[in-house]
């Protein structure tokens, strides 16, 4: 984690720094290394909030665009069981910033838990999920409206859309470029987005504004290549 707390204040990792554990309480260890960015570790292995995921500079580089009071919020659900989110905005909008693979239930049970949230996925983890989701773009119907250009992908020719459709709210895919893809509707096996400037995402959080809704024109079906499906697995 980013934070600790030392005199009831939140402090960052540094190089023998003390701090205390947000949600339950325990001393942290700073983990100044360098190899991975500065953070603050349990002892041991464990970790008070089992939904944690180890931060990479990525997360970081996404969480030092918003305020530090609105980072690593810790909550309790009726069980008592302690959840931090990465971001939660004053108005209560949670921002969850996924790098690693999360199994299809926890993505459903944080997503009810935290809600309304939506996702932020790191599209660059594995090599092959840029090429993979290009493909799925060129197979897909293109939609023009006012607003930009809507595509319709086929859930089953991308990893990360099989992996993400089933939460229920938006997914923002991030490959490392200047806009990030807009997962904004499912509808049977064909999911609904676009591109969309990722300075224009941190500005809806900043400003609490709605992130843009998906309208459609009238369907470009002559600019695309359709190919016969692949089997479910």
């Amino acid at each position: 984690m980013r934070f600790a707390l030392y005199d009831d204040k939140r402090v960052e990792a540094s190089p023998g720094a003390k701090g205390r554990c947000p949600g339950c309480g325990d001393d942290l260890i700073a983990r100044c290394g360098t190899k991975m960015v500065w953070h603050w570790a349990h002892k041991g292995q464990r970790h008070c909030d089992h939904w944690w995921e180890n931060e990479t500079q990525w997360h970081r580089d996404w969480k030092n665009q918003f305020p530090t009071d609105w980072q690593e919020i810790a909550a309790r659900d009726e069980h008592g069981e302690l959840h931090i989110s990465d971001v939660k905005t004053s108005k209560g909008l949670v921002v969850e910033f996924q790098h690693s693979y999360i199994k299809p239930v926890e993505a459903r049970t944080r997503t009810r838990f935290h809600n309304p949230m939506f996702w932020v996925v790191d599209g660059t983890r594995r090599k092959t999920d840029r090429k993979q989701f290009a493909a799925a773009q060129a197979d897909g119907v293109k939609h023009p409206t006012k607003d930009g250009l809507v595509e319709q992908l086929w859930v089953y020719d991308s990893r990360l859309l099989k992996e993400w459709v089933h939460v229920g709210v938006i997914v923002a895919f991030d490959f490392g470029e200047d806009t990030v893809w807009l997962l904004r509707r499912v509808k049977g096996d064909w999911a609904y987005g676009f591109a969309y400037p990722k300075r224009s995402l941190v500005e809806n959080i900043l400003k609490g504004t709605p992130i843009p809704d998906v309208l459609f024109g009238k369907p470009v079906r002559q600019t695309v290549r359709y190919r016969r499906r692949r089997a479910r697995y």
